[in-house]
């Protein structure tokens, strides 16, 4: 098994390229946001989470394992968020 590393996340944007392994994230938003995250380098990928943050929201999750993921990690935001995804 090779190391997890978390990438920090605060808006829109592709979190990782290539082959790899999803572990999880942990996000917040002051003023609250939905949030979605692919398998992929734009939006038009897997989804492999989905959710909505209160304003001053945070939710983690941990995925003992992993998913595998075939092309990267994108994530889109519809406001400012704080935090990181593990891969």
């Amino acid at each position: 098994m090779s190391a997890v590393r978390s990438y920090n996340v605060t808006a829109t944007g592709t979190v990782r390229t290539g082959e790899g392994q999803f572990h999880g994230f942990s996000i917040a938003s002051t003023a609250g946001a939905d949030v979605v995250i692919y398998d992929g380098v734009t939006a038009a990928g897997t989804i492999l989470a989905q959710f909505t943050l209160a304003a001053k929201g945070f939710l983690h999750v941990d995925i003992p394992g992993g998913v595998w993921t075939v092309t990267g990690i994108h994530l889109t935001s519809t406001a400012a968020i704080q935090g990181h995804v593990r891969a």
